[in-house]
C-alpha cells in the first residue's frame, strides 16, 4: 500500500526545530535548517541504466538517490510538491529526473555556445582574420619586403571582394568571382592569389575558424577553370664576357646617382637586390673588410659574411661622403641603410631596374642576373671550388658539403671574389682562372677613405 501524499502542512514547516526532517510523502522530505527556513528533497530509485551500471561498478548496491528541489521558503509547499508531481511523472516513463535536469543543462549550454560561436563567425570577416591571424603567422617568415608587400596586397587588392564577406560563410562560388575575372589575363596573379588564399583556409581550419573542405584548393577549380599555364621565369644575366662593360657603363653615372654605386655593389659582391638595398652600416666591418648579413634579411634564413674587395671599400667611402648625416657633419648611425636616398630612406627596389632600363646597351638584363653572371663566369672559367661558389651566392649547401665546411669560409672566397672584382674592371680578361692573382687594397689607402 502506497504511503498517502500531502501529509505536511504549512504550520509544520514553519514550526519544525532546526534538523528536523519531515516527510509528505510521495517521495518529498522537508529538513529544517532553521526556524522557518529549510530545504526540498525528492528521494526516488534510479531506473537510469547508466546509473545503475556505474553503481555497479563501484561495488553499491544502492540505487537511490536525492534530488534538489530549492530552499523554503523560496519555494512554497505547492511548489515543491509540483516539483515532487513532475519528478514521479518522469519516473513513471523510465527516466531519471536527475539526469533529465543534466541533460537539459547541457542542451541549453550547447546551444548557448553554438549561439556565441555563430555569433563570432559573423563577426569574423575575411579581412579581419587575414589581418590579424594569418598573415602575422606567415610573414614572419619573410625577409624580402617586396615578396611582404606582394602578399599583403592580395588579401587587401586582389581578394578585397571577400573581406568583408564572414570568414565561415564563403563558399567556392566566392573565391571563383574572385579568380574567374583575372585568370586568363593575368594568370600569374590569378594562380597566386588562389594558392595564398588557399593557404588562408588551411590555416583557418586548422585553428578552428572555418569547418568543411577548403574553397579555395585547386581540385575545387580543376573543372572549371583551365590549369595555369606559365613559362618559367628566368633573370635575364649579361654575359660576363661584357661585364667589364656593362661596369664601365654604370661608373659613368655614379657621380650622379647612388643607385649607380649600389648597382656594382651588387654586381661585385654577388648579393640578392634587397640584401643590397637593406644593407646598413652597422653590418660593414672596414677594418677587417667584411659586410656580415644577419640570418633574418637572407633568404635561407642564416648569416652570411661577404668578402669585401678594394673596389667595394672604394664604394664604401664614396656611399659614406654622400650619406646625408656625413653631410650634416655627422657620422651615419650603424642602422642607417649604406645606399641612401636623399631623406636618409634605403633605395627603391626598381631604383637599380629603372637605372639598367636607361642603359640602352643592357637595358633587357636585371639586377638580380647580375648573380648568374657572376656564377657562370666563377663556373667556367675559374677552377675556384663548387661550395665557395655556392657560398657566395648563399645558396642551401648539400649535406656532405656542410659536413665539411667549418665556419664561415669569407677568407677562403677572397681571392675569388678579387679575381671577380679585376675581371669587372676589365683588368684581366674574363677567361682568367682560379689562380688569378687578388688585388688587395692597402690598409693605408683605406685609411684615407
Amino acid at each position: 500500500m502506497s504511503k498517502p501524499l500531502h501529509r505536511l502542512t504549512v504550520k509544520q514547516i514553519e514550526a519544525a526545530a532546526p534538523g528536523t526532517a519531515l516527510t509528505d510523502g510521495g517521495g518529498l522530505l522537508y529538513r529544517s535548517t532553521a526556524k522557518g527556513s529549510g530545504k526540498w528533497s525528492f528521494k526516488f530509485v534510479s531506473p537510469d541504466a547508466d546509473f545503475r551500471a556505474a553503481q555497479t561498478a563501484k561495488g553499491s548496491k544502492s540505487l537511490q538517490r536525492s534530488m534538489g528541489l530549492g530552499t523554503y521558503p523560496a519555494v512554497k509547499l505547492a511548489a515543491a510538491r509540483d516539483k515532487a508531481a513532475a519528478a514521479r511523472d518522469q519516473l513513471a516513463r523510465g527516466i531519471d529526473p536527475i539526469e533529465a535536469e543534466r541533460r537539459a543543462e547541457e542542451e541549453m549550454q550547447q546551444r548557448a555556445a553554438e549561439m556565441a560561436r555563430a555569433a563570432a563567425e559573423q563577426a569574423m570577416t575575411f579581412g579581419r582574420y587575414a589581418d590579424e591571424h594569418f598573415l602575422p603567422f606567415v610573414l614572419q617568415g619573410f625577409s624580402n619586403p617586396a615578396h611582404i608587400q606582394q602578399w599583403r596586397g592580395t588579401f587587401s587588392n586582389h581578394a578585397a571582394a571577400l573581406r568583408n564577406k564572414p570568414l565561415a560563410t564563403i563558399t567556392r562560388e566566392d573565391v571563383l568571382a574572385v579568380l574567374r575575372p583575372i585568370w586568363s589575363s593575368h594568370t600569374v596573379t590569378a594562380s597566386r592569389s588562389r594558392q595564398r588564399i588557399e593557404r588562408l583556409f588551411s590555416h583557418a581550419i586548422q585553428n578552428g575558424h572555418y569547418r568543411g573542405d577548403n574553397p579555395a584548393s585547386w581540385r575545387q577549380f580543376d573543372a572549371t577553370l583551365p590549369p595555369p599555364r606559365v613559362a618559367p621565369r628566368h633573370h635575364p644575366a649579361i654575359p660576363y664576357g661584357r661585364i667589364s662593360e656593362f661596369v664601365a657603363t654604370i661608373r659613368t653615372k655614379q657621380a650622379e646617382s647612388m643607385a649607380a654605386l649600389m648597382l656594382e655593389w651588387i654586381t661585385l659582391s654577388a648579393c640578392r637586390t634587397g640584401e643590397a638595398r637593406f644593407a646598413t652600416w652597422g653590418e660593414i666591418d672596414r677594418e677587417r673588410m667584411v659586410w656580415a648579413i644577419p640570418a633574418g634579411r637572407m633568404k635561407m634564413r642564416r648569416d652570411h659574411v661577404v668578402p669585401i674587395t678594394g673596389r667595394m671599400d672604394e664604394i664604401l667611402a664614396e656611399a659614406k661622403r654622400r650619406h646625408p648625416a656625413t653631410l650634416r657633419g655627422e657620422k651615419p648611425d650603424p642602422a642607417d641603410p649604406v645606399f641612401t636616398s636623399s631623406t636618409g630612406r634605403p633605395l627603391s627596389e626598381m631604383t637599380a631596374l629603372m637605372l639598367l632600363r636607361r642603359t640602352d646597351a643592357f637595358k633587357e638584363y636585371t639586377a638580380h642576373g647580375l648573380r648568374s653572371s657572376f656564377r657562370d663566369w666563377a663556373a667556367e672559367k675559374t677552377d675556384f671550388p663548387r661550395d665557395l661558389i655556392e657560398e657566395q651566392l648563399a645558396h642551401q649547401l648539400g649535406a656532405v658539403e656542410r659536413a665539411y665546411k667549418r665556419g664561415s669560409t669569407h677568407e677562403r672566397r677572397r681571392p675569388m671574389m678579387e679575381a671577380w672584382a679585376a675581371v669587372c674592371a676589365g683588368q684581366v680578361p674574363s677567361e682568367g682562372s682560379g689562380n688569378v692573382v687578388p688585388l688587395h687594397v692597402s690598409v693605408a689607402a683605406r685609411g684615407q677613405a
